[in-house]
């Protein structure tokens, strides 16, 4: 069993006189043992990745963790909030989208156009949530607000009028852009 303390006193303290405002109230400290790996310790924590481990101790080399010495961990943010999901070892688009509630593949793939789900790169990056609250569709020829409604997962054609109050469903020019999100 590994070897954790609270640092919350002494962290904020020595950030203080430090000059820093990053330290976090809720991190603890690892003591490294032999044949620890930072992704080992990542796997001991919820909602930890390496590159998390990386973020918060800066210059921790992987290849040569001295045994004895310590590194931070803090509690990471839940997976709802996340507009990134940083891949795991076994991740699968599937997996990835059911951490994240209501997101579906289809709306991975979305978001991610050009994802190969056969080749994704362990500690990469897979946006699961738009950088903004509104996403808009731009109509293409032949396109209606039922196709358009079709094509964005979770999206009915009353959720378009919705959306859209001023929209005429009879006069929807191409290229103009029609709220999905």
């Amino acid at each position: 069993m590994k070897k954790t303390s609270k640092i919350l006193a002494p962290a904020l303290a020595l950030g203080m006189m430090a000059g820093g405002g990053a330290a976090s109230a809720a991190g603890t400290s690892v003591t490294i043992e032999k044949g620890d790996t930072l992704w080992g310790i990542a796997q001991d924590y919820d909602n930890v990745s390496v590159n998390d481990l990386y973020e918060w101790n800066p210059g921790i080399d992987a290849n040569s963790l001295e045994i004895g010495s310590e590194i931070m961990v803090q509690d990471a943010p839940q997976y709802p909030n996340e507009t990134f999901h940083t891949v795991t070892p076994g991740s699968t688009l599937w997996s990835i989208a059911n951490l994240h509630a209501g997101l579906t593949v289809d709306e991975i793939y979305e978001l991610n156009p050009g994802i190969d789900p056969y080749n994704l790169v362990i500690g990469s990056e897979v946006k699961v949530s738009p950088s903004s609250k509104e996403v808009y569709h731009t109509v293409k020829p032949g396109e209606t607000l039922w196709s358009i409604a079709n094509l964005h997962a979770n999206t009915t054609l009353d959720d378009l009028y919705e959306l859209n109050p001023d929209i005429d469903p009879r006069s929807i020019a191409i290229g103009s852009e029609v709220r999905v999100r």
